[in-house]
């Protein structure tokens, strides 16, 4: 019995222990069941969230998104896709072919499309669909494949935007883009680009005309400098400058085009600008002036011709007084020549000390008329005018020097007073001294026509801001107020025998010379004033 029980012992005591193992390793399977489950429902739950949110996305997204199949049915499409085909229900085109809302000159882009993408890779058009309601519009599409979990090629996912207004902006760039060029194309002057090296990027067939060219690849790539004279490459170069910090230019300059021909043009530059405020390019309009040039040279010619004649006019009012101005020096050579003569003729008492002293005597006066003709002869003579420095003090003691026997003849007093240290002045010394000539001269014609006023008139020479200025002052009756509008008009004159050019010739000069020639009323009298530069002016 005690065996029996002590076997039975034995048995019962590892079956006991095994189903207590049996038993937590059950619990323990049952909570790792139950964790296994909560972790399922987690992963699930986060899967339809993430599902949701991609739905979400899909749906609300401001662009079309779609889903396509290999043979171009769409299985699923979202609001802004549906909006595009101008329908608000998706049965209308899912399960439809995307085929029938492309335009059908597209399909075979689209179809190649399509299997580029579902052979692996991303692609992107443009191309025109057709509505439901029968509108075209233009679209631009970034496809790319959608796997599953195998890694397989499951769908086409693309992302499609409205083009339609870029589009239009496009045509509407590319139309007046077309219309500008044919304008510059038509231009009768010549436009060209050129960067800041001064090579030419771009000219219309006029300019190439400019240029003697024939093809334009005779000319683009080149150098404005291989055309441009070289007296003019430094200023061209400073025009560049400018023009490429923001400024507009103007210059007028000579050329020398394929074929070997002069020209002279003027162009007018400006600045070409990008987008972000950067000058990128000099755009300049040119004309060829060489008519204008000719023309001008041609009326140089004939103001200077003008200026000689009234030169000679002058002289010949003032001939009286030159005569006799000139006749003191030739009477006094005579009569010192007679008295040399006759000391040397006596037979005896000769004195080699008066004879010499009467000599020296000759050579003075004979130095003086020769003086008197040299002054006239380079008053009166014509030359090409040349500006230089001058001493405007020098200037006016010459021309009073002319007018000395006229100024005694009359009985005129000349009172002159100036600053001191005045600066030279760029001028062409005859034309001045016409200039300063016919004011004096006017001056004391006015004085002696007018009766009973003080016969002296002044003049006075100031600087002012590297300019010289030239009073000259009569205290006559002044000009009548019906002629000072018109007073620098030519054939304008307030003289009886006057020709009316003098004052008219006299501000032209002034203002070649970059000066300026005004009249004021004076009380009494008049004053003209004469502004001349102390530097040279561009041309």
């Amino acid at each position: 019995m005690e065996s029996n029980l002590l076997i039975g012992s034995l048995v019962f005591i590892p079956l006991l222990a095994g189903m207590l193992w049996l038993q937590k390793r059950n619990t323990q399977i049952r909570q790792q069941l139950i964790a296994a489950k909560n972790q399922c429902s987690e992963i699930h739950e986060q899967l339809n969230e993430q599902a949701e949110l991609f739905r979400t996305m899909f749906d609300s997204a401001p662009e079309c998104v779609k889903l396509q199949k290999a043979d171009g049915t769409i299985e699923r499409i979202n609001a802004t896709g549906l909006s595009l085909l101008d329908t608000v229900i998706p049965a209308t085109i899912v399960g439809q072919s995307v085929y029938d809302v492309i335009a059908p000159e597209y399909h075979a882009a689209y179809q190649k499309l399509t299997a580029s993408v579902f052979a692996g890779n991303t692609e992107c058009m443009e191309f025109e669909l057709i509505t439901f309601e029968g509108r075209r519009r233009w679209l631009e599409t970034h496809a790319v494949p959608l796997r599953n979990k195998q890694g397989e090629i499951k769908s086409l996912l693309a992302i499609t935007r409205d083009i339609e207004e870029r589009k239009q902006m496009s045509y509407q760039m590319e139309v007046q883009r077309n219309r500008l060029q044919t304008i510059i194309e038509s231009e009768p002057e010549c436009v060209k680009l050129q960067d800041k090296d001064g090579t030419i990027l771009e000219m219309n067939p006029a300019g190439l005309s400019l240029l003697n060219a024939v093809d334009s690849s005779e000319v683009i790539g080149r150098t404005i400098y291989e055309f441009l004279n070289s007296d003019y490459h430094a200023a061209y170069h400073t025009l560049t400058e400018e023009v490429f910090s923001g400024k507009r230019c103007c210059m007028e300059f000579e050329v020398t085009g394929i074929s070997g021909a002069h020209r002279w043009l003027e162009t007018h530059a400006a600045p070409l600008w990008d987008n972000a405020g950067n000058v990128t390019a000099l755009l300049a309009i040119t004309r060829d002036i060489s008519d204008r040039k000719q023309s001008e040279e041609k009326l140089r010619r004939q103001h200077n011709e003008l200026a000689h004649v009234c030169r000679l006019s002058t002289i010949g009012e003032l001939a009286t007084g030159l005569a006799h101005e000139l006749n003191q020096p030739l009477c006094a050579i005579s009569s010192y020549a007679e008295s040399a003569v006759l000391l040397n003729a006596r037979p005896y008492g000769k004195d080699p000390v008066k004879v010499e002293l009467i000599l020296q005597k000759i050579v003075c006066q004979t130095e003086r008329a020769n003086g008197i003709l040299k002054r006239l002869r380079d008053f009166v003579r014509k030359k090409t005018p040349k500006p230089q420095a001058n001493q405007a003090l020098s200037l006016i003691e010459n021309m009073l020097e002319f007018i000395d026997p006229e100024r005694r003849r009359q009985g005129i007093e000349i009172d002159v007073t100036y600053d001191d240290a005045l600066p030279d002045v760029w001028v062409d010394r005859v034309q001045i001294e016409q200039v300063i000539l016919n004011l004096i001269t006017n001056a004391i014609q006015a004085i002696v026509l007018t009766p009973e006023v003080p016969r002296k008139l002044s003049i006075n020479i100031t600087d002012t801001d590297q300019t010289v200025t030239i009073k000259i002052r009569d205290y006559a009756g002044g000009v009548p107020d019906t002629i000072r509008p018109n007073l620098f008009t030519p054939f304008i004159t307030t003289k009886e025998q006057g020709l009316g050019i003098g004052l008219a010739l006299s501000h032209s000069i002034a203002e070649a010379h970059g000066g300026r020639l005004w009249y004021e009323p004076a009380e009494p009298g008049s004053l003209f004033s004469l502004a001349l530069p102390c530097r040279a002016i561009s041309t």
